[in-house]
């Protein structure tokens, strides 16, 4: 008895010290700072601080935290040296150009337009953060109509009220993702079950860029996004068992990825084509995110 008791002890304190627990801020207001992307450098190991700024995080692999926040500089902190209390520091912007014009709201032009018919798959992530992002090109006939007004994604949700962030990206020299061109987070809430979401922009402001706009999704590993299933295996009766993080998001089949970039271990890659058990028209196709961009003047 006192062997099974000395094993457990010890099970329960490695446990705890492979675990980092702490709460971000802002370094300058000592505000507490929600959805920090957080992951361990070089590693498949990620998550998301709550509303309160709160993260639990495993540290038994790696040597450098990362965190990465819209608005604020990127940290990175050694694993060994890690305090229970973060500052991130604002960043401070140099603006290359000002545009300057009044919003009249008399037009409106939808791009990306599509049917819920043509989506049959939707995605969630496991358990890291990850961004979905795709690329709208831009169109010299939207200088009749240059702000965002609204964006439409294709949900779905198995549980209610989960969290999802929008972030919207400049094109770089390589084609990828860039710099945030709204540094702040844009949090959607979805009800459970399947349905069209969509969200106002108007009171933003957003202008679209005239080298083109990465609208992305992010997932927020949060508890109160977390759905659990049990999958069954090919050839086998067991299951297996999954932590989903939702909401899911529906994705577009095409046959060439031009657009499409997943965020994935702190770097943007292109996303790969569908395998395996995949679902047609998708096997050996791509995914892009299903969004409407309604654009006004």
């Amino acid at each position: 008895m006192k062997n099974q008791l000395l094993i457990i002890v010890f099970f329960i304190s490695n446990f705890c010290f492979s675990q980092i627990k702490a709460v971000i801020f802002d370094k300058e207001t000592k505000e507490k700072i929600s959805y920090v992307n957080i992951w361990i450098e070089n590693e498949n190991i990620g998550t998301t601080s709550n509303e309160n700024g709160e993260f639990l995080i495993d540290n038994s692999k790696g040597e450098i935290l990362i965190l990465s926040s819209l608005g604020y500089e990127t940290m990175k902190i050694n694993l060994k040296e890690v305090p229970s209390k973060i500052f991130l520091i604002p960043k401070s912007y140099e603006l290359d150009e000002v545009i300057v014009s009044t919003k009249k709201e008399s037009k409106e032009k939808i791009i990306g337009k599509f049917q819920d018919s043509e989506i049959g798959f939707y995605y969630a992530t496991e358990k890291n953060p990850e961004i979905k992002a795709r690329l709208f090109d831009y169109d010299t006939s939207y200088l009749e109509t240059p702000f965002l007004k609204s964006i439409k994604f294709r949900i779905f949700s198995d549980i209610k009220n989960a969290k999802f962030n929008i972030r919207f990206y400049s094109v770089g020299d390589n084609g990828q993702p860039d710099k945030p061109i709204f540094e702040k987070n844009i949090i959607g809430i979805s009800k459970k079950g399947t349905k069209n979401l969509e969200i106002d922009l108007s009171d933003l402001n957003i202008y679209f860029p005239d080298d083109g706009l990465f609208v992305s999704y992010e997932w927020l590993i949060i508890e109160e996004n977390e759905f659990n299933i049990s999958i069954p295996t090919q050839d086998s009766n067991e299951r297996i068992k999954k932590t989903l993080y939702e909401p899911k998001v529906g994705l577009l089949p095409v046959s060439k990825n031009t657009n499409s970039w997943l965020y994935k271990n702190g770097k943007w890659e292109k996303v790969d084509k569908f395998k395996g058990n995949s679902p047609k028209p998708y096997l050996d196709n791509y995914g892009i995110l299903a969004i409407e961009l309604t654009l006004t003047n």
